[in-house]
């Protein structure tokens, strides 16, 4: 009643359907495989230096691990215009009648750190709130809001990777009368995943092969 070419295109269409089921599910656990960012509870790292003294920007690098433009980079953008320090220096707004309200690093490599951490002094005993969010290299995210920080000077805080993912980017939201002395760690050499994503995409591609088996026996 079908003949061989009608047997041909449902064999083909079952082959469709278990290629089409081993790549939802490859897809649905790679994307469940996020990063998971935790506080630090001893923060550190290695430090972001800044090569000059900026002045009146938004836009700026700073250098990871040395004062030097031929380290890794980190791009940092203000919202409103800051004065920097040379070195291992501050982020302060250049109009000092207004607060320094948000940072965003960026790294040029965002395969290279798995922590952050810094360190400032927040205008006024009102804003004693500091956000933070982390992108992480798959495009995940994760918000973090230190509270209880005391007016004046503030001890490092920052988080860390639990998994070996990276850092896209961080953002960092408060009231600021300078942000500053910023340090990033590099990332251990792991996968991310803990490998799970390569041996789906095995477990796939068997699947493919054995399909493609199945149909030349069947042709």
């Amino acid at each position: 009643m079908y003949g061989p070419l009608s047997a041909t295109f449902r064999n083909l269409m079952k082959a469709l359907k278990y290629i089409v089921s081993i790549a939802a599910l490859t897809a649905a656990l790679t994307l469940s495989a996020k990063a998971n960012f935790i506080v630090d509870d001893n923060p550190g790292g290695v430090k972001i230096f800044f090569d000059v003294a900026n002045h009146n920007v938004s836009d700026f690098d700073g250098f990871v691990g040395a004062n030097n433009p031929s380290a890794p980079h980190v791009h940092i953008h203000a919202v409103g215009n800051v004065d920097t320090g040379s070195g291992f220096s501050t982020i302060k707004p250049t109009n000092n009648r207004t607060d320094l309200t948000q940072l965003i690093f960026t790294p040029d490599d965002p395969t290279l750190f798995s922590n952050f951490s810094f360190r400032g002094q927040l205008e006024g005993a009102a804003h004693g709130t500091v956000t933070l969010t982390v992108v992480d290299n798959l495009g995940h995210s994760q918000t973090f809001i230190f509270t209880g920080i005391p007016n004046g000077d503030f001890a490092r805080r920052g988080i860390i990777s639990t998994d070996g993912e990276t850092i896209r980017s961080v953002t960092i939201t408060g009231h600021f009368k300078e942000f500053k002395q910023v340090e990033i760690s590099f990332a251990p050499e792991t996968v991310p995943d803990g490998g799970a994503t390569v041996m789906l995409l095995g477990a796939a591609l068997s699947t493919l092969g054995l399909a493609r088996r199945y149909l030349k026996r069947q042709a």
